[in-house]
């Protein structure tokens, strides 16, 4: 059953689950209370829908991990987890996106309704995806299938697909509604009834309905046809879509003609396909088979020339050359039949030593050669006139182009390629090497930015040291112990001087002033006569003798307190300075704010160090993964050639011989019946 809407694959990719990994590496752990700005993630959520919009998978995931370790992403409700959500689906994350799905459902979960709603529909949808069709349809039956058509149609007509998808599957809706019903409430303009109604008519035909089948597919062409050609304001990609779409329905009828044996019917149907379409070559050989079944030989050999001008792609088109043979003995032209044959196995046997040497020389770097990927700028057309040798892009280059599902859009320049790079293992595989390497290249360039980290460290380390010289000559200049040696001589004298209640020790400095001032008046009295005149000056010394003392003695609490003030205030001030040159010499022992971002950057380096082996164990296992499908694909291409050789040989040998009887006048056998199982 082809589905070519919705494909969204659920295998996961090597190495996304690095991303909460590298948003740790860019902002490193976020500790529980810390201080985070409220706002700060608005940006990193701007960028993650810039990166959504431009199809970049990773990075908008990246971005949006940043978003949240910077503290949330704040005034835009549920529409961030949804995206993730979204983001998550396209990039094959099917079980995280369901996770995250299911926490918007939880019923404690303060959601809006448009939001609860759009989340049953994703989470059916991952259930789908996942192939659980009971928990799809659990899911999908607990949306409003209102206020989602309110919201956006297009999710509304998916939503129909998904349920009849899940009726042909056997899980039919709770409601019992049929696929018929299904189908008829999708509008006719919408390719998802184009596509339900054509798997309707696939598992009709699976189920051995046959007529009915047939009538659906007629009822689906006229309906397409009728969609091309009365909306011509169809965007081009639906249009081509749709155009490929009835080429498909014209095959599946035409095959379906050519089983029941009306060859005719298949021939028309078959001769509508245009000969530039996705169905062409196999058109043109069940248009072959039809018209070599109907009699009409020169027909059927006509289109297998054309297959014959063309490059083999797919390996069931190798049998052209064999058919060739085959058919010009049904007509007769037994020599042109033998030069058929002839032209056929040398081209079996060289494409198959061909084969066989692309098997034993297959590396990478050829497989890379054997496939052009599309890039940035290329023009239709482009990429086919371009030199190779100008500038190919690889897996892992920016510039090279992807689908909405991160598929790398690509060519293959080998043939043998064509099949095995339409199947969805390989575009899955070759989308995990593209992302790996993308993801190396990312790592490279952190690289880069931590190792310019050294050459920043070095440079603060020789001015840290050029520092802490200048400080130890400052320190040196202020003779910190003898600063010290004077408060301990400080202090001595003064509780000295409390023991001994020294008066004078105490004295402010107006009474030292006035005790020298008295000191001399008493030298100057002690030189005069003693008479009646310096009798009454002595008197009056010793009045102002005693006053003072008596002052001295008054004074003596006063005076001790503002000593032992200014010495606690002395002791306070070597304290502080005490510890301020220990901080110093601690601060000056230590790394410092350079040791701490030294010890960063290398725990960022450990970090960065193992997600680069993580990368490069992926990288290893995508390789092989590449490489295994390849040569499983070339060796099953060398099997059917092999195959192919020895039938052309056998039917070469035959027909010599038979020619070579007839000339002998021996009985001829006549020619194999045409027709039959192209394989």
């Amino acid at each position: 059953m082809i589905e070519w809407l919705n494909r969204i694959t659920a295998g996961t990719p090597a190495g996304l689950a690095l991303t909460g990994a590298l948003a740790a590496l860019l902002h490193g752990p976020v500790a529980v209370g810390d201080e985070l700005p409220q706002r700060a993630s608005d940006p990193a959520y701007g960028v993650a829908l810039y990166e959504y919009y431009q199809g970049n998978a990773f990075e908008a995931l990246t971005r949006l991990n940043v978003a949240a370790a910077e503290g949330g992403i704040d005034g835009h409700g549920d529409h961030p987890a949804l995206v993730e959500g979204g983001l998550m689906l396209s990039y094959g994350m099917t079980q995280e996106a369901g996770a995250l799905f299911r926490a918007l459902l939880d019923e404690d979960a303060a959601v809006a309704p448009g939001t609860r709603n759009q989340a049953w529909f994703y989470l059916g949808k991952v259930f789908y995806l996942e192939q659980d069709p009971a928990a799809a349809r659990d899911a999908l039956e607990r949306v409003d299938d209102e206020l989602l058509q309110d919201e956006s149609d297009e999710l509304y007509h998916e939503w129909l697909y998904l349920r009849g998808q899940l009726a042909l599957a056997g899980t039919a809706p709770a409601n019992g509604e049929s696929v018929d019903e299904l189908i008829d409430a999708l509008p006719e303009s919408s390719p998802w009834r184009a596509y339900l109604q054509y798997n309707q008519a696939v598992g009709r035909l699976a189920e051995g309905q046959t007529e009915t089948a047939m009538a659906d597919l007629a009822s689906l062409d006229d309906l397409v046809d009728e969609l091309i050609r009365e909306q011509p304001e169809v965007e081009p990609p639906l249009a081509n879509e749709m155009s490929a779409l009835r080429e498909r329905v014209k095959l599946s009828m035409g095959r379906l003609h050519l089983s029941k044996g009306d060859f005719a019917g298949a021939m028309a149907s078959l001769e509508q396909i245009a000969l530039d379409g996705v169905f062409s070559d196999e058109a043109l050989f069940d248009y072959a088979v039809a018209a070599s079944r109907e009699g009409k030989a020169g027909l059927a050999l006509q289109a297998l020339n054309t297959l014959q001008q063309r490059p083999l792609f797919t390996p069931w088109l190798q049998q052209v050359p064999y058919a060739r043979g085959f058919l010009f003995e049904q007509m007769g032209r037994q020599q042109q039949a033998l030069q058929a044959y002839g032209e056929a196995a040398s081209h079996y046997q060289s494409l198959n030593t061909r084969l066989s040497n692309e098997r034993e020389q297959l590396t990478e770097a050829q497989l890379v050669d054997a496939l052009r990927f599309g890039r940035e700028g290329d023009s239709p057309g482009q990429a086919e006139s371009m030199d190779p040798a100008v500038a190919r892009p690889e897996p892992g280059a920016p510039t090279v182009l992807t689908d909405a599902y991160g598929r790398v859009k690509v060519r293959p320049e080998d043939y043998s390629l064509a099949g095995l790079l339409a199947t969805e293992r390989f575009q899955l595989s070759l989308r995990d090497l593209h992302e790996l390497y993308r993801l190396q290249d990312s790592l490279g360039q952190w690289q880069k930015q931590l190792e310019s980290f050294d050459i920043m460290l070095a440079t603060r380390a020789q001015q840290r040291e050029q520092r802490i010289r200048e400080t130890r000559d400052a320190l040196e200049a202020l003779n910190a112990d003898q600063w010290l040696a004077r408060q301990a001589e400080y202090r001595s004298a003064i509780e000295d001087a409390l023991a001994r209640e020294d008066l004078r020790f105490f004295m402010t400095q107006e009474q030292h002033e006035l005790s020298d001032r008295l000191a001399q008046v008493e030298q100057t009295l002690s030189q005069l006569p003693d008479d009646e005149s310096t009798r009454s000056q002595r008197e009056t010394f010793q009045r102002m003798k005693a006053y003072f003392n008596w002052r001295l003695a008054d004074d003596y609490a006063v005076n001790r307190w503002a000593a032992e003030k200014q010495l606690r205030e002395l002791d306070r001030a070597m304290n502080v300075f005490v510890d301020q040159r220990a901080l110093i010499e601690q601060e000056m022992a230590s790394g410092g704010e350079n040791q701490a971002l030294a010890d960063r950057v290398a725990a960022r380096q450990a970090a960065l160090q193992r997600l680069r082996g993580e990368v490069d164990k992926a990288l290893s296992a995508a390789r092989t993964e590449l490489l295994t499908l390849v040569d499983a694909e070339l060796l099953q291409q060398s099997q059917e050639v092999q195959g192919y050789l020895r039938a052309t040989r056998h039917a070469a040998a035959r027909l010599a011989d038979t020619l070579f009887l007839g000339r002998n006048g021996a009985t001829v056998n006549p020619a194999p019946e045409a027709g039959g199982d192209r394989d």
